[in-house]
């Protein structure tokens, strides 16, 4: 499993929310040039982070047990905080906001 170094660094958290769209954008956008506009030669970085992030939160299965889209949010967001207890609230929300976007 990732080993994520500093769970609080904002450029972290901004990396995700850039990526996603999440709280800007009407969908998810998944912007790799967004974060490479942003964070330049650091970006690498942050789009390979958000990609292990995007799987591993891709793994639960909230999308089969939930019986609507709320509990499919929160489904998914406990199941990844079971993995990254330490993770931000705003990145968990990001990833949920994508997954039940795709599993709709």
């Amino acid at each position: 499993m990732v080993k994520i170094g500093n769970w609080r660094d904002p450029e972290l958290t901004e990396a995700v929310l850039i990526w996603s769209g999440y709280g800007s954008s009407n969908f998810p956008r998944r912007g790799n040039l967004e974060v490479q506009k942003r964070f330049g030669p650091d970006a690498n970085k942050w789009i390979s982070t958000i990609n292990l992030l995007v799987e591993y939160f891709y793994e639960t299965e909230a999308n089969m047990k939930a019986e609507d889209i709320s509990d499919m949010w929160s489904i998914s967001i406990a199941d990844f905080k079971a993995k990254f207890p330490d993770v931000p609230d705003d990145i968990t929300k990001a990833l949920a906001w994508c997954y039940t976007f795709d599993n709709r």
